[in-house]
């Protein structure tokens, strides 16, 4: 195997908008540094083509971005486009690559989409001989199942001031696994050439009333692991669509720093347990299929109307979540861009009996936990955000009792279903090919 890494700054130069939350006016400043990271992992062949893991700390990155990096990256390496991953880790303090409720930066995206690709080719530049192992560990704190049942039947958001005694409880439960991948220098058995490490989250901690430029708290987490245990670690974010941190607690400087310290340390504690192999190979693949798209009802459209009538399509900044002036603006543009599909993309690479399976937008939680449970790895680790955005993956069960990601949503209810088959599918697809080589040696 061999295994090679790169990491660059792409923390912009000036003020930007911010994605992520409903804001006002662009960034003031700069708390910590943006960046970029990137791991090649091949098979020790010279001749064969091996795979790329890109982490970027912004909110999202659209399709159009990602297929340029991944193009352009398959230009200068030859490292076929269909073999790369690009995720977001998700941040909600970074500048707005896609502009989802503030102005898109087209500088910005200019500016990263070529520094994405230079830093691929420098990641693949120099591959070393190393190992490879996995292993997985908890971590509780962070992250929670945001949709919470209240006592007259509907959905209220974890971060919603609400009544406590009127809360009946969560509707679902938060996915704790951290899994971590390690890579080891094959030549002195211990050096760390880099690590990916996954967890279903959302980097929201500092709120919408925050303007400073910030990785959150996965970013402090990815510093504390090559600060402590070498090496370039990237952060992939989870199925993480029905998570959230604590949105009524710790929503200041104190509370990033406290879960950037839990995550990296849960992190490192699985690392401990991975035991590095030579031997493990490298296998992928990838899926492309289209998922149906919503459909606003008349209805819908009436109160839509309703509240433009009213704002005359104006917003208002919030720390958190949507008001209506936005919901309806949205239903707008759901309704005038009409039904239609909407292509994904999935890439499945296996490291050993270990899986990552990519997915481009929001899945909800509970269907990565049931893929997760019925993949035919010993291991399997979603990676959201990756390789384009499509919004939120809510089960059906969740539409049809509503919500913030329910109402905001393009995919039809039918979508998840799809989702769950294709993605079970391309690993079951990996998980015997690799099967068929390993009988075969």
């Amino acid at each position: 195997m061999r295994a090679g890494t790169g990491k660059t700054d792409i923390t912009p130069r000036g003020c930007v908008w911010m994605d992520g939350m409903i804001r006002s006016h662009p960034s003031l400043g700069v708390h910590d540094s943006l960046f970029a990271r990137a791991l090649v992992l091949g098979n020790g062949r010279e001749d064969a083509r091996p795979f790329v893991l890109v982490s970027v700390d912004v909110c999202v990155l659209d399709e159009e971005t990602t297929r340029a990096v991944r193009e352009g990256a398959e230009v200068r390496t030859g490292i076929p486009a269909r073999q790369i991953i690009v995720a977001a880790t998700h941040t909600h303090s970074g500048p707005a690559a896609v502009g989802i409720f503030t102005p898109r930066e087209p500088a910005f995206v200019q500016d990263l989409t070529a520094s994405l690709v230079a830093l691929i080719e420098e990641a693949a530049r120099d591959l070393k001989p190393a190992r490879i192992g996995a292993a997985s560990g908890r971590e509780e704190t962070i992250s929670h199942y945001r949709r919470l049942l209240a006592d007259d039947g509907h959905v209220v958001m974890n971060w919603e001031p609400y009544p406590p005694e009127r809360i009946v409880g969560p509707l679902g439960i938060a996915d704790s696994e951290v899994g971590v991948v390690k890579v080891v220098s094959d030549e002195d058995g211990a050096g760390m050439i880099g690590m990916l490490f996954n967890h279903a989250g959302h980097p929201n901690i500092l709120s919408g009333d925050n303007y400073l430029l910030s990785a959150d708290y996965p970013g402090l987490a990815a510093r504390i692991l090559e600060r402590e245990r070498g090496g370039v670690a990237l952060f992939l974010n989870g199925a993480q669509g029905s998570v959230d941190i604590d949105g009524l607690r710790h929503r200041d400087w104190e509370g990033l720093d406290r879960a950037g310290r839990a995550l990296a340390l849960r992190a490192s504690e699985a690392m401990d347990a991975a035991a590095p192999s030579a031997s493990a190979s490298i296998r992928g693949d990838s899926a492309s299929y289209a998922i149906p798209g919503r459909s606003i009802t008349e209805q819908e459209r009436r109160w839509a109307e309703g509240i433009l009538a009213e704002t005359g399509g104006a917003v208002r900044p919030m720390s958190d979540g949507i008001g209506d002036d936005y919901k309806a603006l949205f239903y707008r543009r759901v309704r005038e861009r009409g039904p239609r599909d909407i292509p994904v993309e999935q890439v499945c690479l296996a490291l050993g009996d270990c899986a990552l399976l990519s997915f481009p937008g929001e899945m909800y939680t509970e269907i990565g936990r049931r893929i997760k449970g019925l993949s035919p790895f010993a291991r399997t680790y979603i990676v959201g955000l990756a390789n384009g955005y499509i919004g939120y993956l809510p089960t059906r069960e969740a539409i049809e009792k509503g919500g913030y990601a329910e109402d905001t949503r393009w995919v039809d209810a039918a979508a998840e279903e799809i989702v769950v088959a294709q993605s079970l599918a391309l690993l079951r697809k990996v998980h015997a090919a690799a099967t068929e080589e390993g009988a075969g040696q």
